[in-house]
C-alpha cells in the first residue's frame, strides 16, 4: 500500500470512527437495535454516494454533483424514516449517524485495503489547497 493510499485510509477511517462513536454515544446501541433498517439503509446510501464521487459513474456530470444528488436522496430517506417510524427523531438520527460511519468504513476498507483507492480520490487528497485556489480562480 502506497503512503498516499494509507493517508486516505487513515483519514476516512478516522471520520468513520467519529461518526460511529457519536451515533452510538448519542443514541446508544438502542438506536441500532431499535431501527436497524435506518443504519443499514444509511450505510448503503453513503457508500453509494462515495462510490459515485470517486468512480465518475455518471459521464458528463461532475462527480461532486452526483454525490450531492445522492446525499440529498439520503437525507430525504432519513426524513422519511423520522416521519414514518415510531422511534424518536433522536434515535433515528443516532442510527443514521452510526450507519453513515459504517458505510464510510466498509467502503474505504473495500477501496483502500482490498482494492486500490481510486485515482480521483488520490488526486483530490494530494493538495486540497491548490484545488480550492484553482476553483476560486475560475
Amino acid at each position: 500500500m502506497r503512503s498516499e493510499e494509507r493517508s486516505v485510509l487513515q483519514s476516512d477511517l478516522f471520520l468513520a470512527a467519529i461518526m460511529l462513536g457519536t451515533g452510538l454515544f448519542s443514541g446508544g446501541s438502542e438506536a441500532v437495535r431499535a431501527v436497524p433498517v435506518v443504519g443499514l439503509t444509511t450505510a448503503a446510501f453513503i457508500a453509494v454516494s462515495v462510490y459515485l464521487a470517486e468512480h465518475d459513474v455518471v459521464p458528463g456530470v461532475y462527480p461532486e454533483v452526483a454525490t450531492v444528488a445522492a446525499f440529498l436522496v439520503t437525507v430525504g430517506v432519513g426524513v422519511g424514516f423520522v416521519l414514518t417510524l415510531p422511534a424518536s427523531a433522536a434515535v433515528v438520527g443516532a442510527a443514521a449517524l452510526s450507519g453513515g460511519g459504517a458505510g464510510v468504513a466498509v467502503y474505504r476498507l473495500v477501496f483502500g485495503v482490498f482494492l486500490p483507492v481510486p485515482a480521483y480520490r488520490l488526486a483530490k487528497d494530494e493538495d486540497p489547497e491548490a484545488t480550492v485556489e484553482t476553483e476560486r480562480d475560475h
